[in-house]
């Protein structure tokens, strides 16, 4: 498969990542002690685990509500995944929890796939006079949170439930992130959303792109990696919610009447290649995220739909395990955040 280009008119905010020369093997081996959040509601010991919403399915608990409508695991190893997710997006975005330009305190925000809750505590901690509502179809929400912050249960693929003024919508701004291959309908999510924001208001979509790149041709060697990523994306597209979809985010929005949409693509590695010592120590911890990405994007995608056993796709994760933690291999990934506003007069 060709890499994917950058479209002419996005930002790539790392033009080249230059490679470590004098990498070694034991240098990919993160040791993690990372914060959960900065803000001050968040610590690991407010991460329950509630096992009456779970299903197990070999060896991993999935969501109850709506079974089957969504692929990713929801017990305790994928929330430590998504804290882990989290706080990479903060290194990515320099601290930043969004790049739409909002206005100092925004009033009504909303979270879509909020999972753990991370993100909606921390911006509500942030912003003390903004009322925040994060949604999800798993009840894995901290339960110490802000006063103006709460979670609801509830799927962002059915009709919102969410009342709105006449005309004027009701939220300020509506945050998105990593909720691909859980969309079936983007014109639908993206007309809910318009329909839900109020005028000036911002939809920003963010996620990090299945597929892995490089710029001097190492990629080719990742073989095994390469095809795991093709394989899940064809999974993904039978199951009928299909990853790698971000590219199409922008001309997507401006169809459903979003103004100024801008894109941004941030460069990841997937291990600590870099010779830059921010970039190095943020594949650090991206080597450790994708060690436990691995499993949970493809478990339910390689046995129930593509039809693989558990013992198949073990081995299979595990020659991509190697390719990803090649230091020789310079590979990365993408994170693209597509923003859009509903014009101020509508």
């Amino acid at each position: 498969m060709a890499e994917q280009t950058i479209p002419s008119d996005a930002i790539e905010v790392e033009v080249r990542i230059e490679p470590d020369e004098h990498q070694s093997d034991s240098e990919d081996e993160p040791q993690l002690g990372i914060p959960l959040s900065t803000g001050t509601s968040l610590a690991s010991t407010v991460f329950n685990y509630r096992q009456s919403y779970q299903i197990p399915r070999r060896g991993y608990g999935y969501h109850g509500l709506k079974d089957g409508a969504y692929l990713l695991p929801n017990d305790k190893r994928e929330q430590d995944r998504m804290d882990l997710q989290h706080f990479i997006y903060c290194r990515v975005l320099d601290g930043r929890l969004h790049c739409a330009p909002l206005k100092r305190d925004p009033g009504r925000v909303l979270d879509l796939g909020t999972g753990t809750g991370s993100w909606a505590v921390e911006f509500a901690d942030q912003h003390p006079t903004t009322e925040v509502l994060g949604t999800d179809l798993s009840p894995i929400q901290c339960l110490s949170t802000p006063q103006n912050c709460t979670f609801e249960i509830d799927d962002f693929e059915t009709e919102w439930p969410y009342p709105t003024r006449p005309q004027t919508g009701l939220y300020d701004y509506i945050h998105a992130r990593e909720i691909t291959g859980s969309i079936q309908d983007y014109p639908k999510l993206f007309a809910q959303a318009y329909r839900h924001l109020a005028p000036g208001g911002f939809l920003e979509m963010q996620s990090m792109q299945t597929n892995f790149f490089s710029d001097d041709g190492t990629r080719e060697s990742a073989v095994t990696a390469v095809r795991w990523q093709e394989m899940l994306v064809e999974a993904s597209r039978r199951f009928g919610k299909e990853l790698g979809v971000e590219e199409r985010w922008r001309v997507g929005m401006e169809e459903a009447g979003f103004v100024g949409v801008k894109e941004m693509v941030y460069k990841v590695p997937l291990s600590a290649w870099p010779k830059d010592p921010h970039m190095k120590e943020l594949g650090r911890y991206q080597a450790a995220y994708t060690q436990k990405m691995l499993q949970s994007y493809s478990l339910a995608l390689f046995t129930r739909v593509l039809g693989w056993s558990k013992a198949e796709l073990d081995a299979l994760l595990e020659e991509v395990g190697n390719d990803l933690r090649d230091p020789k291999a310079h590979l990365y990934a993408k994170v693209r955040v597509v923003y859009g506003q509903k014009g101020e007069s509508e």
